[in-house]
């Protein structure tokens, strides 16, 4: 049990609460079967191998015409008077043919004439032989076949050859069931106009989508004002209902911020405190069984928590491994300071300069009005460094493909 007071309060570092959380939380992955037209995107539960050869019999492998090599042994024979379907049939790139026909002519070696009569006008030394241009039975694929591994993302690609394999439907593992709540009296719901003391939940859509993202299957509940009894029915609702539950804001030790005590109260508690911002006041437990996780308010803070805690997490559910951002290396435009003891989340854009070079420009949202999320790439500062200099090569993790900034 991981539930001491003093315990929960210590300052810890993301992988040392991703480390507690595990050490008691090891979920079983469940799986279903689903049509393969369904599994796109899906994490395959068994290995997938083809049922049957391909082609099931020889075919051949370019456009042209099948003869009979025994009709060459003797050298080029007269074929002016040779007749479709007898001394020779069309064959089609992939096509099948009769077995007489034992050797494929390609049809830029073949003159057919008006009347249907042929000549072959084979390169010099080219003499039609016994699987010539044919391709023998399983050259594509062969019964038996590794098509796809267990623990695989699904692809369009994975489709096509699972298809192409006789597969017509799969075993997946089950999406993670993600519950996330919005709470706090201030919230109001997109599309309305916030009046004075008001803010939009726009954090629900995106925690929906980077659930999506993950692979989860999200519940996003209405927003709960801070009455702590609203609270507590609603969490015990979503443990009901869901795999993982995340609630949203109420996370520190404000006047009404009840979530803090409603999640560390229930269960095991795994900590409160993370070496990293936006978002520091985080609180994490198992509840039935279950990560029960306290995402910071803001906006920033939210998407870091979603990013650094809830993907490990959902992987774990899935039982494959984190998936990651692409890291890219870019040239800071000016100096950046960072707080040392904690990790910090710095929103980057970027762009080339005459030379080509990518740089990278730290996003000021709190004096300029810019939008905290608007950002092409982010930089997580290193705990312990406290500056980073103008001209400084640094690794950013991209949010949008680099084509496009």
């Amino acid at each position: 049990m991981i539930s001491d007071k003093n315990t929960i309060n210590e300052h810890l570092s993301k992988a040392e609460i991703l480390s507690r959380l595990f050490s008691i939380w090891n979920p079983s992955v469940r799986t279903e079967t689903v049509p393969l037209q369904e599994a796109y995107g899906r994490v395959l539960a068994e290995d997938q191998r083809a049922q049957f050869d391909l082609p099931v019999v020889r075919a051949s492998s370019m456009d042209g015409i099948a003869v009979r090599s025994a009709d060459f042994l003797d050298g080029m024979p007269d074929t002016s008077g040779w007749k479709a379907g007898r001394e020779f049939v069309r064959a089609d790139t992939g096509d099948d043919f009769d077995d007489a026909y034992d050797s494929v002519i390609r049809i830029e070696d073949v003159r057919i004439g008006d009347d249907g009569s042929l000549t072959l006008c084979l390169p010099e030394g080219t003499v039609p032989e016994p699987g010539m241009n044919v391709r023998p039975a399983g050259s594509m694929l062969k019964k038996g076949v590794l098509l796809a591994e267990s623990g695989h993302t699904i692809t369009a690609m994975d489709l096509a050859a699972l298809e192409s394999g006789g597969i017509t439907s799969v075993p997946v593992v089950k999406k993670p069931v993600v519950g996330f709540i919005p709470t706090g009296s201030e919230l109001t719901a997109p599309g309305n106009i916030p009046q004075r003391g008001q803010n939009i939940d726009c954090n629900s859509t995106l925690a929906k989508y980077m659930i999506l993202e993950m692979g989860g299957e999200p519940v996003c509940y209405p927003i709960v004002r801070d009455k702590k009894e609203d609270l507590k029915d609603i969490v015990e609702r979503a443990l009901a209902e869901c795999d993982i539950v995340l609630i949203n804001g109420g996370s520190s030790k404000g006047e009404e911020d009840f979530n803090a005590e409603i999640i560390l109260g229930r269960g095991t508690a795994v900590s409160h405190w993370v070496k990293a911002a936006p978002g520091r006041p985080m609180g994490v437990a198992v509840a039935d069984g279950k990560p029960l996780i306290n995402l910071s308010g803001p906006t920033a803070a939210a998407f870091y928590g979603l990013e650094w805690c809830v993907r490990p997490v959902m992987a774990r559910a899935l039982g494959i491994r984190v998936s990651s951002r692409q890291s890219v290396s870019a040239v800071l435009t000016e100096d950046l300071e960072a707080p040392g003891v904690i990790e910090f989340l710095c929103m980057i854009n970027l762009f080339r300069d005459g030379e080509g070079i990518l740089r990278a420009v730290p996003a000021r949202n709190r004096m300029n009005g810019n939008p905290p999320l608007a950002a092409d790439a982010m930089l997580v500062t290193e705990l312990g460094k406290t500056l980073y200099r103008k001209d400084e090569a640094v690794d950013v993790l991209l949010l949008r493909p680099l084509n496009e900034i």
